[in-house]
């Protein structure tokens, strides 16, 4: 059995506001993706230039078709210019959940 994939991102963007709606749209697309388990978009409350993901695939497999999609590729297209310097991502495993 393939262990799940729990990845974090955050992303700084110049034009927060003009952009937090097409962030939205690929937030809701991405979960009504096969194997995607859970996928959430959180902006900081001290930076609203700063978002961040989390999200977590039933495998990396899944991870993989996501981000090789139609749909995560125009997205990627709409963000790159919105960027402030390199995403910070992190991929893991988990170790506690909410018991």
């Amino acid at each position: 059995m393939s262990k799940q994939l729990y990845l974090t991102a955050q992303f700084e963007l110049d034009n927060p506001d003009a952009f937090a709606s097409t962030f939205g749209e690929h937030s809701k697309a991405s979960r009504a993706k096969e194997g995607c388990l859970f996928f959430y978009l959180i902006r900081d409350r001290d930076n609203p230039a700063r978002f961040a993901t989390m999200e977590c695939w039933d495998t990396y497999a899944h991870f993989e078709q996501h981000v090789a999609d139609d749909e995560h590729t125009e997205f990627q297209s709409k963000l790159k210019p919105h960027l402030r310097g390199k995403p910070q991502v992190m991929e893991a495993d988990l170790v506690m959940g909410m018991e």
